[in-house]
């Protein structure tokens, strides 16, 4: 089984203001303009690190107080929310993690800041939250 990080997902409380900070701070350049994502309540926006497009920093600002990361940016007031990583089989990769005692969150859903590949979201035995993305073609990379 092979994994590769995709993106470290960052929980901000404005994209437009964050962005600047990454952009001024660490010299990353944005890969993606800020994306829409319904099914979390979330916008979205990739930057890159500065070697290539792998891995990201994709920075998440909740839309409403129903969002599923509104509550995490209340209490901790953001920052590192997921490690994602890029998989060659995701259903391999789910069984591997429940063998060592991963809680899956859900079933495997198109991720719309990945050109709706298949992602599923998953708590590790030591309680870090973790994204697996199905590997995409290189020419779809990034969104």
């Amino acid at each position: 089984m092979n994994m590769r990080l995709d993106h470290i997902g960052f929980v901000v409380k404005d994209i437009n203001q964050f962005k600047d900070y990454y952009i001024k701070t660490f010299l990353c350049k944005p890969l993606t303009g800020i994306v829409d994502e319904p099914a979390h309540g979330v916008e979205i926006m990739f930057l890159e690190t500065g070697y290539g497009d792998m891995p990201m920093i994709e920075l998440i600002a909740p839309v409403s107080k129903k969002s599923k990361v509104s509550a995490f940016l209340e209490k901790t007031g953001g920052g590192i929310h997921h490690l994602a990583y890029e998989v060659e089989n995701i259903h391999e990769s789910i069984n591997h993690f429940k063998s060592l005692g991963s809680l899956i969150l859900g079933d495997i859903v198109p991720g719309a800041g990945h050109h709706n590949t298949p992602t599923v979201w998953l708590y590790t035995s030591e309680k870090s939250l973790v994204e697996l993305i199905q590997k995409q073609d290189e020419k779809q990379r990034p969104l």
